[in-house]
């Protein structure tokens, strides 16, 4: 069974790319990426600020944590 999918997608895999490079010359460009819609980007701008605000916390005696 695996043979035969595996079969399958390769021939939708070779089908798809010379589709691909045919059309390719005609499609439109593709719109440039924004920052909210980069899912990576969007988390590790989120993961930067939490170690920046982590770099700023005290502990309860008023020591810095170190970085």
């Amino acid at each position: 069974m695996l043979v035969l999918t595996m079969g399958i997608a390769a021939i939708f895999d070779l089908t798809g790319t010379a589709i691909y490079r045919a059309f390719r010359p005609v499609l439109p460009p593709s719109p440039p990426p924004q920052e909210e819609d980069d899912p990576l980007r969007a988390a590790m701008s989120t993961i930067m600020s939490a170690h920046q605000d982590a770099m700023r916390a005290h502990t309860k005696s008023g020591v810095t944590l170190p970085r």
